[in-house]
Parts: C-alpha cells; sequence; structure tokens
C-alpha cells in the first residue's frame, strides 16, 4: 500500500522552493532524500506531514488526501523526528518519549502502565535508557535526539519521517539507529529520512530521491540511482576523489 503519495508537488516560503516532484513511499520501503543544502529536503518534509501546504499538487497519505485528515488522524499514521528538537528542559526523557502515546488516547485520557512500558522499551532500543529520569537540558544532543526518536517509535505509526536523524550522534549510534530503523522497514513500516552522509544513506535507504535546485535529478532503488556518476553530478564534486566513499551495497 502506498503509505505517502507526493503529485506534482510546488511549494516554498513566498519563493517556490519544490518543482513539480512527485515521489510514493510504501510499506516496506525506506527513501532517503539527498542533495545539497538548499535543495529542498526539509521542505519536502514539512509537505509531506502537512506543516507547510503546497501551492500546487496533492499530498496523500494512507490514501487519504492530507488536508482532509486531522491533526490527530495524521499523528496517527506518521510520526516525525524534525531537524531541530526543542531540548524539552521541563520533561525528562520517559515522559517525552511518553508523548508519543497522545495520539492513541482518548481526550481526557492518561498513559497506562502498557504506554510506559512501549515508552521504556523504545529508550533502551535506542541506548537512552538512563535519561528516562532525567530533564532533556541535562543530556547530551545525541542523547536527546536518541529520546525523540524514541517518542516517535512509541506513536506506532506506518510511516516514519525523520529530518537529519543522524545529527549529533556519534558514529556508534548514527550505525545502530539507522540499523533499528531499517528493521523496523523490513518489518513493513515506511520511512522518508533527509540525509546527508551518502554512506549513512546507502546503508538505509531501499530508494532514494536526489533532489537539486528543487528537482527531483533521479529516484528509485538504491543500487539504480546511488552511482558515483549521479552523485558528482548533485554535489558538483568529483565522487571518486572523496575521502571514504566507496559505492558498496552491503546488506545491512
Amino acid at each position: 500500500m502506498a503509505l505517502l503519495q507526493l503529485t506534482d508537488i510546488e511549494a516554498g516560503y513566498g519563493a517556490r522552493v519544490l518543482h513539480r516532484v512527485s515521489l510514493t513511499v510504501k510499506a516496506g520501503e525506506a527513501w532517503v532524500v539527498l542533495g545539497p543544502n538548499g535543495a529542498g529536503k526539509s521542505t519536502m518534509v514539512r509537505v509531506a506531514l502537512g506543516l507547510l501546504t503546497p501551492s500546487t499538487g496533492e499530498v496523500r497519505l494512507c490514501g487519504d488526501a492530507l488536508n482532509s485528515l486531522d491533526a490527530r488522524t495524521i499523528a496517527q499514521r506518521a510520526a516525525w523526528v524534525p531537524q531541530v528538537v526543542d531540548d524539552g528542559s521541563r520533561f525528562t526523557g520517559l515522559e517525552i518519549a511518553l508523548m508519543g502515546r497522545a495520539p492513541h488516547l482518548s481526550a481526557w485520557g492518561v498513559p497506562g502502565g502498557a504506554d510506559e512500558a512501549k515508552a521504556m522499551d523504545a529508550l533502551r532500543t535506542l541506548d537512552v535508557a538512563h535519561v528516562a529520569h532525567r530533564p532533556l537540558a541535562e543530556v547530551s544532543g545525541g542523547e536527546r535526539r536518541r529520546v525523540w526518536l524514541a517518542r516517535a517509535l512509541v506513536q506506532t505509526p506506518k510511516l516514519l519521517v525523520l529530518d537529519e536523524p543522524t545529527a549529533f550522534l556519534d558514529v556508534k549510534h548514527q550505525v545502530e539507529t539507522l540499523r533499528h530503523v531499517r528493521k523496523l522497514v523490513d518489518g513493513g513500516l515506511g520511512a522518508l529520512a533527509v540525509l546527508h552522509d551518502v554512506n549513512l544513506a546507502r546503508h538505509l535507504a531501499t530508494h532514494v530521491v536526489l533532489l537539486k535546485d528543487g528537482r527531483a535529478m533521479a529516484q528509485g532503488r538504491v543500487e539504480d540511482v546511488l552511482t558515483e556518476d549521479a552523485l558528482t553530478k548533485l554535489y558538483d564534486v568529483e565522487m571518486r576523489e572523496v575521502p571514504g566513499f566507496a559505492p558498496r551495497w552491503d546488506a545491512p
């Protein structure tokens, strides 16, 4: 099933940023958006979540027009980890993670024991259970980011939308975080992620869209799209000369 469909999207902030962009994310697919700064990557994510209304085109979430859905329904279907997360200084790690249950509770409902267990399990999975009872103002940026990813997982969405999910993470937690997301995708979740690191993108993605100047330069399966020639055109730098880059297709 198509979890997310963007069709001929044009959008921006006064000036147009995206130009006739189309994309379909299905269950069991992890789409990574790559491109230089200012290409429109975060704009695409905001359009996909209804945080920015496109000037033209259509967005559908799990088959329904996004603009026909209320915020609660959207949150039950899609979870978001933004590029910049609130430091949550008033809240502990567990309290932040538990916020992911909000779309599934009644208007006057409060999280119960099962919700807390789910939140703690997500914190353990992402190696941040030790901050469960600490205010987020007292933890590192990387730990804070993993807590917010735990919050998204606790929402139990069908679609996970990630804008720079590995920002502030050390190498170990970058790899482990993306491995966990890929495991969820292999289990039937859909994912749309903005990344800057090409090698990490290769590690997570089943599919890739290369975005340049607001246009989809190429898109499709990772092994078909993520080539040295395509990346050279995307970033205007000869990828054969980039230290550490190798076009391998290792299983995650």
